[in-house]
């Protein structure tokens, strides 16, 4: 009588699922219209994070009613989730006869650095919402009328917003509030990267 010999079974182990990493970076093609046409896995990515549909309000706020001769130089800040964004529009000439328009791309990429420097001068300097929304854009290099612009308000308005910034971070120009918020990131980063390496000589 001849025995069958047992294969060992090996136990099947399933590693926990961890949260799918969101990518740093995004490409995003919009028609004449500004009518979504395809996303790349990036940018789908990144815009799932908040579940929301389409691109943000903010990019369309920024793009909606210019030029397209004009769209290159726009920067648009966005936070998505709890990571903040930059958003540059590029326009392409299309070739193809059969689309017959130019294509808008938007280049989405994380600023992870200059987001907590924005974060942290929010908290330092107790910026309110709209002082925080016009730090952004100085930090954009926007001028006093792109800013106007963007946040639907008069350029004196946005003069007041700069001065009262001015005046909480003890600076008196422009380029010294961008000055100071790249300080005090570089003494944020020298912070954080000193407690990694206490945490790691533990």
């Amino acid at each position: 009588m001849q025995l069958s010999k047992k294969q060992p079974q090996h136990a099947i182990l399933h590693k926990p699922k961890s949260a799918p990493e969101v990518p740093d970076v995004g490409l995003v093609l919009l028609d004449g219209s500004l009518k979504p046409l395809a996303f790349d896995r990036g940018a789908a990515a990144i815009l799932n994070q908040s579940h929301q549909n389409g691109i943000p309000e903010e990019i369309l706020r920024a793009i909606r009613g210019r030029k397209l001769s004009e769209l290159s130089s726009i920067k648009t800040v966005f936070r998505n989730g709890k990571n903040e964004y930059m958003c540059r529009a590029h326009v392409m000439e299309c070739e193809d006869t059969m689309l017959g328009q130019s294509i808008v791309v938007l280049h989405l990429e994380r600023d992870s650095s200059m987001g907590n420097a924005m974060y942290e001068a929010a908290l330092k300097y107790n910026l309110t919402e709209r002082e925080q929304e016009a730090l952004k854009g100085i930090a954009m290099g926007l001028s006093n009328k792109q800013l106007s612009e963007r946040m639907n308000i008069s350029p004196n308005t946005v003069r007041a917003f700069l001065r009262f910034i001015m005046v909480k971070m003890g600076v008196t120009s422009r380029s010294a509030i961008v000055a100071k918020i790249l300080q005090d990131r570089d003494k944020f980063e020298r912070v954080v990267s000193l407690q990694s390496k206490s945490e790691l000589a533990v």
